[in-house]
């Protein structure tokens, strides 16, 4: 065996090793450009001339919308004259409008065509988690021009800050914080119920309050019942008219009640304690024993 061949066959699993990595290099890339393409919808645009119709090129092509709100996809079209404008909904092909007129028995569709305008809006409402999806606005040109616009539907969540479950007590003022933090500036009114009651503000017990703060970003609402007593103890559900409820389990406890959940609470950890320090004592012993 010569030395070029010692040579070649010590450097053959490093070039084999580098052509391995180029190779998935390029595999990761084009993986991440299909990715990538997935995204971008292809879209015929038509030309801006004075015989073919064609779509304002500053027109939103991704509209995120609230479960329960109404969804507004836009489609503005130049240079339309005596065509029609169509919404074809892509997962089924279905027709959804041509024109100012609806092609299906979901009512909750209908195109908004402002008069004297080039735009052509198609309107969900309420809008759904199953409406996500592509939507085409079509233009009856030869050949046809239409705009993909991705609908995407996202839920509002409510949270009460704090535990689960919590102990007030007896007298003291109950304080409950409500947060949706949501896209849209409405999650609609926010309503307090304790158990299945809606809580009203003008009863004869008094001394219930909320504060509400709305940002574009955020909604909270505060809670507060002074006063305390053992009849406001119950399942407090912080509901906004279109974000999902959260709810909390309020305790209203007297001085001697609270007391015996302290040290309950302490007796617990107190028995915990125990069981792991027997188990490190157990663990030690074990490891002293002679083999």
């Amino acid at each position: 065996m010569n030395v070029a061949m010692i040579t070649t066959m010590a450097i053959l699993p490093t070039i084999t090793g580098l052509l391995t990595i180029l190779l998935l290099c390029l595999t990761a890339t084009q993986g991440q450009e299909s990715e990538e393409g997935g995204e971008d919808h292809q879209i015929t645009w038509g030309r801006p001339n004075t015989n073919t119709a064609y779509f304002d090129d500053d027109t939103p092509t991704n509209v995120t919308a609230v479960v329960g709100q109404k969804a507004t996809l836009p489609c503005q079209v130049i240079n339309l004259d005596k065509r029609d404008v169509s919404w074809i909904r892509q997962r089924d092909l279905h027709i959804l409008t041509v024109g100012i007129f609806t092609y299906t028995s979901d009512d909750r569709f209908k195109v908004y065509h402002p008069e004297e305008s080039d735009e052509w809006f198609l309107e969900i409402n309420p809008v759904t988690f199953r409406d996500a999806g592509v939507y085409e606005c079509q233009v009856s040109t030869s050949p046809k021009v239409f705009l993909p616009v991705l609908l995407t539907v996202e839920v509002q969540q409510a949270k009460i800050n704090g535990p689960k479950e919590v102990y007030i007590q007896s007298g003291s003022t109950i304080k409950l914080t409500c947060i949706v933090n949501t896209h849209s500036e409405n999650v609609g009114a926010v309503t307090w119920f304790r158990d299945s009651n809606e809580l009203d503000y003008d009863s004869p017990r008094g001394g219930v309050s909320i504060e509400i703060e709305k940002t574009p970003t955020r909604t909270t609402s505060k809670l507060f019942l002074t006063r305390a007593m053992k009849g406001d103890s119950g399942n407090y559900t912080c509901a906004p008219q279109f974000a999902d409820a959260a709810s909390v389990l309020v305790h209203v406890v007297n001085g001697e009640e609270s007391a015996a959940v302290h040290t309950a609470g302490s007796a617990a950890l107190v028995s915990s304690w125990l069981v792991v320090t027997s188990c490190l004592l157990l663990l030690l012993m074990q490891a002293r024993r002679p083999s």
